[in-house]
C-alpha cells in the first residue's frame, strides 16, 4: 500500500482489501492496484486499449487501468 509519505506491506489479497474499502472511493484498476478515486488527476490512453490512471502525489504515479476494468471506471468518473 502507497500513501503520500510511506509504502506499508500488508498481508491480505487484493480481493479481501477490495471489499474492505469505500466502493465509491476506491476503485480497482487492475489486478494489481486499487486507486483512491479522490486523487485521480487524469486518465490517458495507453496501448491494446489500455490506460494509466495518473495520481496527484508528488511522484504523478502512474496505475494501468485494464481494458476490463474501464467501462467500470466510465460510470464513475466519465472522461
Amino acid at each position: 500500500m502507497h500513501t503520500d509519505s510511506e509504502k506499508y506491506m500488508m498481508n491480505v489479497t487484493m480481493a479481501e482489501l477490495e471489499s474492505r474499502l469505500d466502493p465509491c472511493v476506491f476503485f480497482r484498476t487492475h489486478r494489481s492496484s486499487i486507486v483512491n478515486l479522490n486523487h485521480v488527476k487524469e486518465i490517458v490512453p495507453w496501448f491494446s486499449g489500455k490506460y494509466k490512471v495518473v495520481v496527484d502525489d508528488e511522484k504523478k504515479s502512474e496505475l494501468v487501468l485494464s481494458r476490463a476494468r474501464a467501462k467500470g471506471l466510465r460510470e464513475i468518473l466519465p472522461w
